[in-house]
């Protein structure tokens, strides 16, 4: 009797550690979907860029600028692009710029005088701020006319202007704001969401 007590006694403790450890796995694989994995680039100088002209990143050198690590997506260049920002007879570039405090700002290299500031650092994709080395999800591109076009079809921009250049397109994982120069301003557009 006393014999068949303890076999019981150790199914059930073997039972008990089973189930147990079964649990914690449980615990351990639930907690861990539900945290994101992170998605954070890390800086890098503008020389990781070495596709840029030597006098677009001497200039952000010069400005302490850091830039995030990704260089592309597919065959889309990011962070340091080559556009028509003014017109579409005037080729330019454009900068994403992480400067050393983690604030940031687009950096525009005018191939011409253009009526635009040089510097874009309003606007909600460029209000974050960076702990040291880290960039966060951030990402600038070339919009062409023809996306613009379509996205301000699609999210309803009661702006009127002539889409004729191209935008410059800064966000992150969640979203995007198009910057596009119009009579000497950048308006904000509703970008990738």
């Amino acid at each position: 009797m006393c014999e068949k007590r303890d076999q019981r006694f150790r199914l059930f403790r073997l039972r008990l550690s089973v189930n147990h450890v079964l649990a914690l796995f449980l615990v351990a694989i639930a907690g861990r979907a539900q945290t994101p994995p992170p998605n954070v680039q890390h800086r890098v100088s503008p020389d990781a860029y070495d596709r840029a002209p030597a006098a677009i990143r001497a200039a952000l050198k010069k400005r302490n600028c850091e830039l995030p690590e990704t260089q592309h997506w597919d065959n889309t260049q990011l962070n340091i692009v080559r556009g028509h920002f003014a017109s579409a007879a005037q080729s330019d570039w454009a900068a994403i710029c992480i400067a050393a405090d983690g604030t940031t700002s687009a950096l525009i290299f005018w191939s011409k005088p253009a009526t635009c500031p040089a510097q874009i650092h309003h606007g909600w994709a460029l209000n974050g701020h960076f702990p040291p080395g880290q960039a966060g999800s951030l990402y600038l591109l070339k919009a062409p006319p023809n996306q613009i076009l379509t996205y301000r079809k699609f999210f309803g921009d009661s702006r009127r202007n002539p889409v004729i250049h191209d935008g410059v397109e800064i966000g992150g994982e969640e979203a995007s704001i198009i910057y596009y120069c119009y009579h000497g301003r950048w308006f904000d557009l509703q970008g990738n969401d």
